[in-house]
């Protein structure tokens, strides 16, 4: 089980970093009933998340689940959180039957991404217990404090969640913050579709949030678009 370390990035939300490589985190999002997480891991993570949860300021209680994709770092300790909180866990519409066990190597955009996506189907996420989603959010929700956003790509559903009090945007996986590099998913082929990813990537650097955060890697703070859209001049 790894350590937490909480991160502060803003007036409501902490990160949860739990791993070193690609530097995966969830998030804490306060509001005035408790605590909001936003994504949950791998498989077994939850305890750390529990801990750090529970160190925080009451009331401290997780009420609700935000999962901005069905990948195994982002769903893994959803229902063992639930299970100790009770809190409903939430998705995007169409992301919800991946997080509930369809594989996404069946939709995936390119040779090389049915290949990637399939071979985690095969070693990674089918050790992600069974995950229900209770509700599911669309463009322009609003839920505890963060208004939702449709950033397809990394996933058909892949949402980003806009903290508007705080000016900060979680991006989830449309860009990476891995070895000081803003740009896709580091692993080759997990990108579902790349097109739609960059269009992501366009529109999060066009909303006018200057405060960027990535669930892999330092959040970009002040200069976020500015970042993405270095790597997007660059990736051509």
């Amino acid at each position: 089980m790894p350590v937490a370390r909480l991160r502060p990035i803003s007036r409501h939300i902490a990160a949860v970093d739990l791993h070193d490589r690609f530097q995966v985190a969830a998030f804490l999002v306060r509001h005035e009933g408790g605590l909001a997480l936003v994504d949950a891991g791998f498989p077994g993570w939850q305890y750390a998340i529990l801990t750090a949860a529970e160190s925080l300021p009451q009331p401290n209680r997780i009420t609700h689940i935000i999962l901005t994709n069905a990948d195994a770092d982002h769903i893994g300790g959803a229902s063992g959180v639930a299970a100790h909180t009770g809190a409903t866990i939430l998705s995007s519409s169409a992301e919800r039957p991946f997080i509930e066990g369809q594989s996404l190597a069946s939709s995936a955009r390119g040779i090389l991404s049915r290949i990637a996506r399939q071979l985690n189907q095969w070693f990674v996420r089918r050790r992600v217990p069974p995950t229900h989603v209770s509700a599911t959010l669309e463009e322009g929700d609003q839920v505890c404090g963060l208004r939702v956003l449709a950033v397809p790509g990394h996933s058909p559903g892949q949402i980003a969640l806009a903290h508007d009090e705080d000016g900060v945007l979680l991006c989830a996986d449309a860009f990476f913050n891995v070895d000081g590099r803003a740009g896709h998913d580091p692993v080759p082929g997990m990108t579902w579709d790349r097109a739609a990813a960059r269009r992501s990537l366009e529109r999060i650097a066009s909303l006018g949030f200057r405060d960027l955060v990535p669930s892999h890697g330092p959040a970009l703070l002040g200069d976020g678009p500015d970042r993405i859209r270095r790597f997007l001049d660059s990736a051509g």
